[in-house]
């Protein structure tokens, strides 16, 4: 499932303009953060969208936002920056998410973005590759790329019947590697900066069963190992 997060929109008819676009690809789940008023202009823009607007949920921070969702995508023209912003293509994001993860696409304010901090939030980001002359894209347009990617990738895939099983051996593997942590690593904020860039590290990888499997094997190894020594 996804869920469209726009963050702080400025312009009412910028909201009916990503209703529109959610509804064309099938999309329904909006969230928008701290928004102007939804209004007249807003409706007119969304033109059949009317429901999504309807439905949508208001928050009043990003963090609120997130809390819906399992995996975060923050959308930006800018792939520069640190450990946490090594970015997914949507192509990637599009074959290889599981159908079991509440998924947020996160847009930015149409003047300036999201903010650095805000990016960080975000398990991964994507970015529409376009002429650096002029990379910035207007949001609806930007999240039409983005939503046409994935729409065509669910019309064209049978979804695999092991991500249940999936999701398991991930929160499995995460048990494990807090695990071995706690065994080699004595100072509270170095293991839970590591535990933060590991879950963003395997959200980014969107895994398939059989890697997550096989990584589950060699950890429990290694924390059955550390526990002998001990």
């Amino acid at each position: 499932m996804f869920y469209i997060i726009f963050v702080e929109p400025e312009l009412s008819r910028n909201i009916g303009s990503v209703a529109r676009v959610m509804k064309n690809f099938g999309f329904y789940n909006l969230i928008l953060v701290n928004p102007v008023k939804i209004d007249e202009e807003s409706y007119r823009l969304a033109v059949h969208a009317e429901d999504i607007l309807n439905s949508a949920l208001i928050v009043e921070s990003l963090e609120d936002a997130l809390s819906y969702v399992d995996v975060s995508v923050a959308t930006s023209a800018n792939t520069g920056g640190g450990v946490l912003r090594n970015y997914t293509s949507i192509e990637t994001i599009a074959k290889k998410i599981s159908s079991d993860l509440k998924v947020g696409i996160v847009l930015g304010r149409e003047s300036s973005g999201l903010r650095n901090e805000e990016v960080e939030m975000c398990d991964t980001m994507t970015t529409i590759p376009t002429d650096k002359r002029y990379p910035t894209m207007n949001v609806s347009h930007a999240l039409a790329i983005m939503l046409y990617e994935i729409f065509k990738e669910k019309c064209s895939i049978k979804m695999n019947l092991l991500e249940g099983k999936e999701i398991i051996e991930k929160d499995l593997l995460l048990d494990d590697f807090k695990t071995m942590l706690e065994h080699i690593e004595d100072r509270e904020y170095r293991r839970d900066n590591a535990m933060t860039v590991f879950k963003h590290v395997i959200a980014r990888g969107f895994n398939t069963y059989r890697e997550i499997y096989t990584l589950k094997g060699v950890f429990r190894k290694l924390v059955l190992k550390l526990e002998k020594e001990i």
